[in-house]
């Protein structure tokens, strides 16, 4: 069976002890408490077979950054076990793929459509991503906008602007 890979090593994600390695890498920012959560609930499951990357809490979700193959392993057979997560976390959660900004952006935005995703060039020399979704899915969105615009931009540290076609 492949093994599980979570941002703690294996013996802190069974035992929930953090060992020395694990605990400096939460005293210097390099994981969160969400990570160390999210890793203890993948072992307590049995979810070994999968893995993520790193966990987000936004307050009201939390959101699963992982590759794009573990996402359908999350997420589970009707939503089992990303329904578990939330309960166990007793928050929403929201599984979203790291393979590209455009699959980033497009799993945040899900299950609105994205009409268009253009990079501007400004002419003080800044780029920006630009995407443009249609208004009539402006109601579909799961996140507030300028929230899924805050957290993508922390995480590809590229700037993003979200906007409405006509």
């Amino acid at each position: 069976m492949p093994e599980m890979s979570v941002p703690i090593c294996a013996i802190c994600a069974k035992t929930g002890v953090l060992c020395n390695a694990c605990e400096a890498k939460l005293a210097m920012g390099q994981i969160t408490e969400m990570d160390v959560e999210l890793a203890k609930i993948f072992y307590e499951s049995e979810m070994e077979d999968t893995g993520f990357e790193r966990a987000i809490d936004t307050g009201e979700y939390v959101i699963i950054l992982a590759k794009k193959e573990n996402i359908g392993k999350i997420i589970g057979k009707g939503g089992d076990n990303i329904h578990m997560i939330a309960k166990k976390l007793g928050k929403k959660v929201r599984a979203i793929g790291t393979e590209s900004l455009k699959d980033t952006i497009r799993d945040f935005l899900a299950p609105a459509q994205i009409s268009s995703v253009n990079k501007v060039y400004r002419p003080d020399g800044t780029k920006v991503t630009r995407i443009r979704i249609n208004k009539n899915d402006k109601k579909r969105l799961r996140m507030d906008l300028k929230e899924i615009e805050r957290l993508v931009c922390s995480l590809t540290e590229d700037k993003i602007e979200i906007s409405f076609d006509e």
